[in-house]
């Protein structure tokens, strides 16, 4: 038996004794769903499926899965969970019932399963946890992995838990993997051969369409409708400078015309950028942005409204080793994209819109700003690199359908 996994069995039943007490250090909003976190929800009847998404990104990819589901199966009956507050209003936003999910102590993982009962647990992604898939094991519910992904990194962290937590694994009643990649590293935790597949990531069925009128789309965002946009999303520490810089390479004409919006990825750092930018010669305005004056806002959740306005975006995270932001969305909703070099945690995005043409890689400022001149300057380059985004997109849309059928061929599918 491994260290690790002893450690985690003796620890985590001492923090489920604590949690109770523990809601006195959480914070107002926490304190109030405090019991949620011990497991104390209850599901009239049970459920046919819980279904658990570890933050907002993950319930985003509920919907589809949802769906489809229901089209095998429609008066079944979900239960959502989350991680995180945000996930949680995400999931009941779909109109289902949705609780924060049981913190992994044997005492809030039993007092769940009692609560809501669940016949099948299909986990989004990567969520492993120990006392979750235990307590499964123990009440006889199959447990699925469905969208699954793993890093090397998570993989290496599973793997210190040694026997017993890959013999769990090989109990999974089956692994729906996104990549290839991803089949191979959960293989090499234990992942059951005959019941491990690729059918596809589940955020690409959530992503959304490009809008029928972009002019109607910027008045929504407060812009002038008939001038064309540049998006510059998700933008991290240390990007506003070259941003700038690759801006003001661009003709006085030209940036005159354009309108440019930027959206920090964290509201925190949204003073630090601007005066980063500032420094690159770029002013901040909270009126219409034109010329050397971007207009900034770190609102949360204005990011998709502002690419389906745009018709240039830019996705942070990516000039500088921070692993890049989703570029999947902005080309769903018909943007021609550009990212930096640094895109570790999208590659397999970055790799299918390469493929199809569908994206500028700046791998350093002379091709950042060859990228903006290119794609702001040349009105058919940049509407061209757009469909090819789009048809991208439409290549990647079907994992849920593909999970759902998966599901259903193993006998994991519809319950009644």
């Amino acid at each position: 038996m491994s260290l690790s996994w002893r450690l985690y069995r003796s620890v985590a039943p001492m923090l489920g004794a604590l949690a109770p007490w523990t809601r006195l250090l959480a914070s107002p909003g926490e304190r109030a769903l405090w019991n949620e976190r011990l497991g104390d929800v209850v599901v009239p009847g049970g459920c046919h499926a819980w279904i658990h998404a570890a933050s907002l990104g993950e319930a985003v990819a509920v919907r589809p899965l949802a769906r489809e589901l229901a089209a095998l199966q429609p008066h079944a009956r979900m239960f959502m969970t989350a991680m995180t507050r945000t996930g949680r209003e995400r999931l009941r936003g779909l109109g289902l019932p949705a609780s924060l999910a049981p913190i992994d102590s044997p005492q809030a993982v039993k007092h769940f399963f009692r609560g809501v009962q669940p016949q099948r647990v299909l986990l989004v992604e990567t969520e492993l946890w120990p006392h979750w898939l235990l307590r499964a094991h123990t009440e006889g519910v199959p447990v699925a992995i469905v969208s699954a992904r793993l890093s090397e990194r998570s993989r290496q962290r599973y793997r210190g838990f040694g026997a017993e937590f890959r013999w769990l694994v090989s109990r999974l009643a089956a692994v729906l993997c996104q990549t290839e990649a991803d089949q191979a590293r959960w293989l090499s935790i234990g992942a059951p051969p005959d019941r491990t597949t690729v059918v596809g990531n589940l955020k690409h069925d959530a992503l959304p369409d490009a809008p029928v009128d972009r002019g109607a789309a910027r008045l929504r965002c407060g812009l002038e409708r008939e001038r064309p946009t540049l998006v510059l999303g998700s933008v991290r520490p240390g990007e506003a400078r070259p941003l700038a810089a690759a801006w003001r390479a661009l003709p006085d004409t030209v940036r005159d015309a354009w309108q440019v919006v930027a959206v920090p990825r964290h509201a925190r750092a949204a003073a630090d950028l601007q005066a980063e930018a500032a420094s690159g010669g770029v002013h901040a305005t909270n009126g219409a942005p034109r010329g050397d004056a971007w207009r900034w806002d770190a609102r949360p959740g204005v990011l998709a409204g502002y690419y389906a306005a745009a018709d240039v975006a830019f996705v942070g995270g990516s000039l500088r080793p921070y692993g890049g932001h989703n570029p999947m969305e902005p080309a769903a909703l018909g943007c021609a994209v550009i990212m930096g070099r640094h895109v570790r945690s999208q590659a397999q995005s970055v790799r299918t819109l390469e493929s199809f043409g569908a994206i500028e890689i700046a791998s350093d400022a002379p091709r950042l700003a060859a990228a903006f001149a290119q794609l702001v300057l040349d009105r058919d380059a940049r509407l061209a690199q757009a469909a090819r985004g789009r048809e991208a997109v439409r290549s990647l849309r079907g994992a849920a359908k593909r999970a759902a059928g998966q599901l259903a061929a193993w006998g994991l599918w519809p319950v009644e």
